[in-house]
Formats: structure tokens, sequence, C-alpha cells
């Protein structure tokens, strides 16, 4: 091969050393349990929701919903790439490589089981309809913000979220009335009670590692990230322009009336706002601060008329 041709290869990091031995059996234990509990979404039986009688209007709003859930599982997939891409080239554990390939192999079984959710009810939607859905969805797969942060601090963010959709989805799963749905939130939730663990050990382990900048840092991509994100109908609607918030908030509440294992607009501000509750007092034993987030901590209502 030509030397000229060499030069033109793009540059890796240097993968060695490559560990093998195991420096956190707490976390190995964790991939010990992800092999044990692993799971098809193919196999989960979804004629219920072919079969039900549910009104056009309703399998729409379904449709919608369970696409969107699927878009941002979709989300979580290559940021979790470039997390192994990360471990690999830090020289990290065996355990914590095989964690985060686990965690991308999870994150894309929820993808499909809610994709196949959308199809059953009422046809899965592979680009939103909303021009403004449209615009906001590419910003989930914006890297910028976590490769401004250390390894094990852009882990923690990641399970703060992970622990926030945990209370949401928790909700969601009561909601649901058909067996498949209620089956497919009950799996993905004992994923993210296992990603959420993964959270608390890096918690207990590394934080004293972690610089007070990175600590500030944290706070305040957690805060950003959800104003500017997960609050723009993920995981509530309340930043989406009115127009939008309107049709996509009536959607959310059909979809939550029919027991299509949705949250009510009304009542997702109240679960977002416990739950912030909770991670500020995890997070502030470890000394990081979330700063105020207005739309949660102001009590906003989403526009329903």
């Amino acid at each position: 091969m030509r030397p000229s041709l060499l030069e033109e290869l793009t540059p890796v990091p240097n993968p060695y050393p490559i560990v093998s031995t195991l420096a956190y059996q707490d976390i190995w234990g964790l991939c010990e349990q992800a092999r044990a509990l692993a799971w098809d979404p193919a196999r989960i039986d979804y004629s219920d929701l072919e079969r039900a009688d549910l009104p056009a209007e309703v399998r729409e709003a379904g449709a919608e919903w369970w696409s969107l859930r699927a878009w941002m599982e979709h989300g979580a997939i290559p940021y979790g790439a470039e997390r192994l891409l990360d471990a690999i080239f830090s020289h990290q554990p065996f355990e914590v490589k095989q964690h985060v390939v686990n965690f991308i192999a999870e994150e894309l079984r929820h993808h499909e089981a809610s994709f196949r959710v959308a199809g059953a009810i009422g046809g899965y939607q592979p680009s939103p309809r909303s021009d403004y859905f449209r615009s906001v969805i590419p910003r989930f797969h914006d890297e910028r913000e976590e490769k401004q942060m250390s390894f094990f601090a852009g882990l923690a963010v990641n399970t703060l979220f992970e622990q926030l959709s945990g209370e949401l989805l928790q909700a969601r799963y009561e909601n649901a009335r058909f067996e498949s749905i209620r089956t497919a939130c009950r799996l993905i939730l004992r994923d993210e009670a296992r990603h959420i663990q993964f959270g608390r050990i890096i918690m207990r382990r590394f934080f004293a590692e972690i610089s007070a900048d990175d600590k500030a840092m944290l706070g305040q991509k957690f805060a950003k990230k959800l104003r500017g994100s997960l609050l723009n109908g993920v995981y509530a609607v309340v930043n989406l322009p009115p127009d939008e918030q309107r049709r996509a908030a009536r959607a959310r509440a059909l979809a939550a009336e029919h027991g299509l294992g949705a949250t009510h607009p009304e009542e997702e501000m109240a679960i977002i706002r416990r739950a912030l509750n909770e991670i500020r007092e995890d997070v502030g034993a470890h000394g990081v601060e979330i700063p105020p987030i207005a739309e949660v901590d102001e009590e906003r209502a989403p526009l329903l008329s």
C-alpha cells in the first residue's frame, strides 16, 4: 500500500492497553443480569391492538405517540455508540465496555418494541408529520453537549434522564389497558432499572473524582437538555409552539384516555416535578446542583385548547 494512502486514513486514539481483568464486580453483576433477562420484542403478541375497537382518530393519536417513543429510543443508540468509542479509547475495564454494549442492544429493542406497538395501533410513522418535530428531533442526536464532559460525568447525565423517563414510563405502564403494551412497558422498565442502577454505581464510585467544574457543568447540561429538548414533546409538551402544543396535547390526551400507554398532558409535569426533586436530592449528596428549571419549578400547565 502506498504511504500516501496510509496518510489519508482517519487516525484513531491508541486502543491499548486492552483491559480484561474485572475491576468492578457490581457492574459485572449488571452485565450478567442483562444476559439472563434479555427479551425479544418480536415475541410479544400485538394482536390485541390490531383487533381493538378504537376510533380512527384514536388509532392515529396512538400511532403518533408510539412513533415518537420509537424516535426517542432510536436517539439513544448513537449516544451509546459514542460512549462505547469513548470507553474503548479511554481504556475502561471490560465490564464498563460490556455494560455500554448492553445499553445499545437494549435501547435498540426498546426502539423495536415501540415501532411494533405503533404499527399495531395505526401504522408506524418513520418520519414526523409535524414540521416542528422534523426540526426538533435531530437535536436529540447532537453529541456536542456530552463531549464537553468527562466520560463518567456524561454517563451520569444520561442516567439522570433514564431515572426521569422511568418515572414517566411507570405512569404509562399503569395507563395501559392492552396486554401487549403493558408487556412492552414492563420489559422496558426492567432494562431501565438496570441502567439507573449502573448510574448509581457510577455516582457512588466516581463522583469523588469528578472535579467541581465538571459537577457544575453536569447540573447545567442536565437542565439545558431537559428544557431545550425533552420538554419539547417527549417528556411533556410545554415548550412546543402554541399551535403544535395544543395539537400534540390533544393527541396525547386521546391516547391516554383510551389506555394506549400514554400520559395525559395535565399529569406529566407533576410526575416530572416529583422525579426532578428526587434527582436533585440524589445528586446533591455528591455536590451536584441542578439549577432552576422554570417550566418545571414554576408549575406551568400545557395548553389544551
